[in-house]
C-alpha cells in the first residue's frame, strides 16, 4: 500500500455487490495509479504525471471525495483531505457536497419518472401543468409553446445561465420571486427570448419552471417529491434537496472555498433553485445515481425509470445535449456526463455510456480543473479505452519547423500562431500561451491539450500553406486554416493593436460576407471581450464590445456588456449611457437598472 499523504485522509476501497473482489496488490496497484497518475488531456509517453496531494496544494483544494464505477459497481471510494479549515475534519464517504448544477440530471430524472407514469408528458406545453406560476406568453411562445423536453434539454429559449444562492445573512425568495425576478431574488426573471425548440442554450431558469411544475403537479415540497420519485429508490440515502440544510444534515456538510481560496460567506450559500443547483450529496451517491442510469439504459427491471425512458434521456437532442444530461464522445466511446458549481463546490459525473464505468468527483472548492486531471488519471489506470489519447513523441527537424512557422486564419476571425526553433515548434490560439507541438507521426502533430492532432498542407517543401485539423481517430479533415500574409490582420488584432474604427470596418465587412461565421456571432465577440476583461486588458475590451454594439445594436446584452467594460475602464457618463441603453431595451433587465442608479449616485458625489 501507498503512504498516505494526509494523516487524516479517509481510506475505503469499496466493492459493493460485487460477487468477486481484486487482489489486495491489484487493488492496491490501482489505488496507487489513480493517486499519481492526474495529467494533461493527451498523454505523450514519458510525461512526468502529478500526484493527488501535489495537486490539491497546487490548487488549494481543502477536500475532495472520488467514487470509481466499474462494471456497473463501485469499486472504489475514497476520500481526502478536510471538509472545513478551521476545524480540520476529515472529509468522509458521508460528507454533504453541493452538487451545483449536478442537481438538474437528478431533477429530470424525476420529472422522466413522472413522464414515465403518465403525469406529465414530455411534448406538452409547460404551462399545461403549472398552477401556482405560469410562463408568460410572448411573441416567441406565440410561435411555438415551451414543451417540457425543451427545458430539459436547454432549447427553450428560456433565460438565466445560472444562479449566486443566497448567503445566511440574504432573505431568501420563494420560488415565484426567483420566477418572477421579484425582491428578494438576486437573478432577473426567468422569461423566453428566443423561439422554443430552435436550439441549445444552457438554462437553469428552464429548471426552475420544471421545479414548480413538478410541485405543482405532485402537491408537495419539492425536497418530498424527489426523494419519493429518485432518491429514496436509487439508495441515495445521504442525499437531500432540503435548502437550507436542517440540524439534522448540517454538521455532515462540507464548508465551499472560492477560486481566490477564501470561504464560502457563511460556509455554504442556500440555493432555493432547487432542481437548478440545490442537491446536497455524497460521492457514493451520485455513483448510485449514475449506476441506476446505466442499468436502465441497458433494459434492466428494477430501476427508477425504464429502457424507454432512460434511452430518451440519453438521447442528443441535436448537438451534445440529452434530458438532463449532456453525451460526449471520447475516440470511438461515447459518455454522459454532468458538471457542477456552486460558490465554493466543484463537481463532476462521468459515465461510460454501455461498458458501466464510470467516475464521481466532488471538491468543497472552485476548481474544476482538478476534477478533468483526476478523471484522467482513473481513465488511464482503469484502461477507458481512448479517453485519454495516448502519443509517442518523434523528433522534429529544424527544415519543418521553418516551413511551417507562421500564422493561419480559422474563420473570420480566429488566429492560429505557429513558432519555435531548435527542434521544438509552439502553437498558440487567439493570442493565448503557447504550448508545445510534438510530432507523432510522420505528418501529424498534437498537443496535450487538444484531443485533436493537427497537419500541415505543404505548397511546396519549403513552405506550409494551411494548418488542418484532424479527427484524432481517423485522420480525416475537420478544419482548414489557410495561412495569412505577414501584413494581414483579423479583426481582432486590429482591437489589441488599438486600431477601433479599422477593426469595426473589418467586422461588419465579416458579417456581411458570412453572416453565419460563428467567430462574428453576437456570443463570440461577446466571449473575447470577457476574455480581455478578466485579462486587465479593460480598453481593448471596451473597444471590442463597441464593435459587438455596432454589428447588433438590437441586443441590450452588447449594450450591459460595453457598460461594463466602460465603467471598469473609468469612463462612467458613457458607462452610464449605455445602461441607461440596455434597461430601456430590457425593462426586465434589474442589474442595469441598479446599475443606472448606482452610475448616477457617483456621478452626483462627484459634482
Amino acid at each position: 500500500m501507498i503512504k498516505l499523504f494526509f494523516p487524516f485522509a479517509i481510506v475505503i476501497p469499496f466493492f459493493l455487490s460485487c460477487t468477486t473482489t481484486p487482489p489486495v496488490d491489484e487493488m492496491a496497484e490501482t489505488i496507487q495509479q489513480v493517486e499519481n497518475g492526474l495529467c494533461t488531456p493527451v498523454y505523450l509517453v514519458g510525461d512526468s504525471t502529478w500526484s493527488i496531494e501535489e495537486r490539491m496544494k497546487h490548487y488549494g483544494i481543502p477536500g475532495m471525495s472520488l467514487a470509481v464505477i466499474k462494471n456497473h459497481k463501485i469499486v472504489l471510494l475514497k476520500s481526502y483531505g478536510v471538509m472545513d479549515r478551521d476545524t480540520k475534519q476529515p472529509v468522509t464517504d458521508s460528507t454533504l457536497f453541493q452538487a451545483g448544477s449536478i442537481s438538474k440530471p437528478v431533477a429530470a430524472y424525476g420529472v422522466l419518472k413522472l413522464a414515465q407514469g403518465g403525469q406529465v408528458h414530455l411534448d406538452s406545453n409547460v404551462n399545461n401543468y403549472l398552477r401556482t406560476w405560469t410562463l408568460p406568453d410572448n411573441v416567441f411562445t406565440a410561435e411555438r409553446k415551451v414543451a417540457v423536453r425543451y427545458l430539459l434539454n436547454h432549447t427553450g429559449g428560456v433565460t438565466n445561465h445560472g444562479f449566486l444562492g443566497y448567503s445566511t445573512d440574504l432573505p431568501l425568495p420563494t420560488l415565484v420571486q426567483i420566477l418572477n425576478g421579484e425582491p428578494p431574488a438576486n437573478s432577473s426573471p426567468i422569461r423566453v427570448d428566443k423561439l422554443p425548440g430552435q436550439g441549445f442554450r444552457y438554462s437553469g431558469g428552464g429548471y426552475c419552471i420544471l421545479q414548480q411544475m413538478m410541485i405543482d403537479v405532485k402537491g408537495a415540497e419539492f425536497p418530498a417529491i424527489m426523494q419519493e420519485l429518485v432518491l429514496g429508490p436509487a439508495g441515495m440515502t445521504h442525499s437531500t434537496y432540503q435548502q437550507p440544510l436542517g440540524p439534522d444534515r448540517i454538521g455532515m456538510a462540507a464548508t465551499g472555498y472560492l477560486p481566490d481560496g477564501s470561504m464560502t460567506k457563511g460556509k455554504r450559500h442556500t440555493y432555493p433553485e432547487m432542481a437548478a443547483a440545490g442537491l446536497w450529496t455524497t460521492a457514493q451517491d451520485l455513483a448510485k445515481f449514475a449506476i441506476d442510469l446505466q442499468l436502465a439504459h441497458k433494459g434492466e427491471e428494477g430501476h427508477v425509470l425504464n429502457k424507454q425512458m432512460a434511452t430518451a434521456m440519453l438521447t442528443s437532442a441535436g448537438e451534445d445535449n440529452g434530458l438532463g444530461m449532456f453525451l460526449r464522445k471520447a475516440g470511438s466511446q461515447t459518455y454522459f456526463e454532468h458538471g457542477g458549481w456552486d460558490e465554493g463546490f466543484s463537481t463532476q459525473l462521468v459515465s461510460h455510456m454501455h461498458n458501466g464505468d464510470g467516475v464521481v468527483v466532488l471538491l468543497n472548492a472552485n476548481q474544476p480543473k482538478f476534477l478533468y486531471e483526476l478523471i484522467r488519471s482513473v481513465a488511464r489506470a482503469y484502461h477507458w479505452k481512448e479517453y485519454v489519447p495516448e502519443y509517442t513523441k518523434h523528433p522534429i527537424n529544424e527544415a519543418t519547423i521553418a516551413a511551417v512557422v507562421g500564422r493561419y486564419r480559422r474563420g473570420g476571425n480566429s488566429l492560429v500562431a505557429i513558432s519555435g526553433s531548435a527542434g521544438r515548434l509552439f502553437m498558440a490560439d487567439d493570442g493565448a500561451d503557447p504550448g508545445e507541438l510534438f510530432r507523432i507521426t510522420d505528418s501529424t502533430y498534437a498537443r496535450r491539450t487538444d484531443r485533436d492532432p493537427v497537419r500541415f498542407q505543404l505548397k511546396d517543401a519549403n513552405v506550409a500553406s494551411a494548418l488542418l485539423t484532424v479527427d484524432e481517430n481517423d485522420g480525416t479533415l475537420l478544419a482548414t486554416a489557410p495561412r495569412m500574409k505577414d501584413d494581414e490582420r483579423i479583426p481582432f488584432e486590429l482591437v489589441q493593436e488599438g486600431k477601433a474604427s479599422e477593426a469595426t470596418a473589418a467586422y461588419k465587412a465579416l458579417l456581411v460576407a458570412d453572416p453565419n461565421d460563428p467567430t462574428v456571432s453576437e456570443q463570440a465577440i461577446n466571449d473575447l471581450g470577457y476574455q480581455l476583461l478578466n485579462e486587465g486588458k479593460t480598453t481593448q475590451a471596451r473597444d471590442l464590445f463597441h464593435v459587438n454594439v455596432q454589428l447588433y445594436p438590437k441586443s441590450a446584452n452588447t449594450y450591459d456588456s460595453y457598460a461594463e467594460a466602460c465603467l471598469k475602464n473609468g469612463e462612467l457618463e458613457l458607462a452610464l449611457t449605455n445602461y441607461t441603453t440596455a434597461y430601456a431595451m430590457d425593462p426586465e433587465n434589474v442589474h442595469a437598472k441598479k446599475m443606472v442608479e448606482e452610475i448616477k449616485a457617483k456621478l452626483r458625489t462627484k459634482s
